[in-house]
């Protein structure tokens, strides 16, 4: 069923892609013959919840990055914009806020490096998002997490109230461009953008999802990447 709203697909692939080997940057390198960034953006395209995408990339690839979208998505009759990505993560998503159509509900806030999500997952958070207007996926922690100082262990925190968050995180496009403009003022500089949204006060809400959503950056991750695909896993 098609959405009556406007939800904008926010991609980052800013990033320089410095923990994998070779010139290429890990959102370009191809996995299955296909590049990362464009299995990942073919998710929100295919989806009717999404009206448009963004893609934000480094400021050298730009005019390599809309190549390769026009290569791919030329006819897949869903607006999208690239634009060149800022100093920080939180730089480029402020901007590609700014760039959103005035009329836009939600927005889904992705890593390009992520190419594993689903339509399930895409659905369940927009529906979750329409009710809650701040939601993340997550994953229970499965492994003992401790506070460090230097080489230190401080203490062992308490696994049963640790989740660990994926992207895409969805939200309120209002609530999270007047966010972004709050932390501005504040010069708060966060890692994620629930972080931003949390800082006002406003509860964001999480969704279980699959471990299988991961964030390729090392060569380990291509490994277990390629693994995926080759066994048909999502």
């Amino acid at each position: 069923m098609d959405s009556i709203n406007n939800s904008c697909a926010i991609i980052t692939a800013a990033g320089s892609g410095t923990r994998l080997a070779g010139d290429t940057k890990k959102q370009f390198l191809e996995l299955g013959g296909i590049p990362i960034l464009i299995r990942t953006a073919g998710i929100f395209f295919n989806s009717p919840h999404i009206t448009n995408v963004i893609i934000t990339a480094p400021e050298e690839d730009l005019e390599y990055c809309k190549g390769l979208m026009l290569q791919y998505f030329e006819n897949v009759g869903k607006p999208y914009l690239v634009l060149a990505g800022g100093v920080e993560r939180q730089d480029s998503i402020f901007g590609a806020l700014q760039r959103c159509k005035k009329d836009t509900d939600y927005v889904f806030i992705h890593d390009a490096v992520r190419p594993f999500i689903t339509q399930d997952l895409i659905d369940k958070l927009y529906e979750a998002v329409v009710e809650f207007h701040a939601v993340v996926p997550a994953s229970p922690c499965k492994n003992t997490i401790k506070s460090v100082i230097g080489d230190t262990i401080e203490h062992t925190l308490d696994r049963k109230s640790l989740i660990q968050v994926f992207t895409p995180q969805v939200f309120d496009f209002k609530l999270l461009l007047n966010s972004y403009i709050e932390a501005y003022q504040k010069e708060l500089f966060c890692t994620d953008d629930a972080q931003i949204v949390e800082a006002t006060g406003y509860p964001v809400r999480y969704l279980l999802a699959s471990d299988l959503n991961i964030k390729i950056t090392d060569e380990t991750d291509m490994f277990f990447a390629q693994q995926i695909i080759d066994k048909n896993m999502i």
